[in-house]
């Protein structure tokens, strides 16, 4: 027995034994790596997270001539979160604010300093993917938004483009709810275009406060109010009401229902 072990001895102390042993643990050892990669990817698939992701939404509001108001939301691009964010700082810390957001609150928090950098990060992505040829300028309000859980089978990463105009009108939820969408899922869209109505108002009076104060405005904007001209063509195509149905215990919960 002692011959054995120490035959085996003698055989560990060879480099060639020693380099064949590193080689096959860095192989045992990338394949677990790999293995958990996949396993981690495959749940963010089943869970519907696409966070990593972040896409540019116009929202196109119009009042037709049988009484209806439809809300059409229309892709202007999207882009890896890592190539947008290219600071390892700024991506971690908007990840988490957007794994933060509930049912309830869908606006990706920009309440502090850093939520001021990445709005500072984000705005000239956006205006370089949106720019397009000669249409009338207007005042639009930029949002990142995250419609997680219940909202959306997808909870995707969405910078949200509306014109000022617009967004004022969400401001009444009687008003929201006869809104007529092209998806019944669109209902989620509505829900957060009319939290961010109430939070661009409190952002413009705080706003208006402090600079008749004579104080400064920094870190007190929320969403950004960008002058872009943007195509405001659409196609007519079908559109329905907003089944509320399926969002009775978010709206319960907002005192809504």
């Amino acid at each position: 027995m002692d011959q054995i072990v120490e035959s085996v001895r003698e055989l560990l102390r060879s480099h060639l034994v020693q380099g064949l042993l590193l080689t096959l643990a860095g192989v045992i050892l990338g394949w677990l790596l790999a293995w958990w990669r996949r396993r981690r990817l495959l749940r963010q698939v089943e869970a519907g997270s696409a966070r990593d992701m972040v896409a540019i939404e116009q929202m196109l509001v119009k009042d037709h001539s049988d009484g209806r108001t439809t809300l059409r939301i229309r892709s202007c691009g999207a882009a890896p979160l890592k190539t947008v964010l290219t600071n390892p700082v700024a991506y971690e810390a908007f990840m988490a604010r957007s794994e933060a957001t509930t049912p309830t609150e869908t606006l990706i928090s920009m309440k502090d300093q850093m939520g001021s950098y990445l709005l500072y990060l984000l705005t000239p992505w956006v205006c370089g993917m949106v720019r397009s040829g000669p249409c009338p300028h207007a005042v639009w309000v930029m949002a990142p938004v995250c419609e997680p859980g219940i909202l959306s089978a997808h909870q995707a990463t969405t910078i949200v483009l509306i014109r000022e105009q617009d967004l004022k009108r969400f401001l009444d939820w009687e008003w929201c709810k006869q809104v007529y969408v092209e998806h019944g899922s669109d209902g989620a869209r509505v829900l957060t275009l009319w939290h961010m109505a109430r939070e661009f108002e409190k952002q413009m009076a705080e706003v208006q406060r402090l600079r008749q104060a004579g104080q400064r405005t920094t870190y007190v904007e929320t969403m950004y109010i960008l002058d872009l001209g943007l195509d405001m063509e659409e196609v007519n195509l079908p559109t329905r009401p907003v089944p509320w149905e399926r969002l009775t215990p978010v709206l319960r919960e907002l005192g809504l229902g």
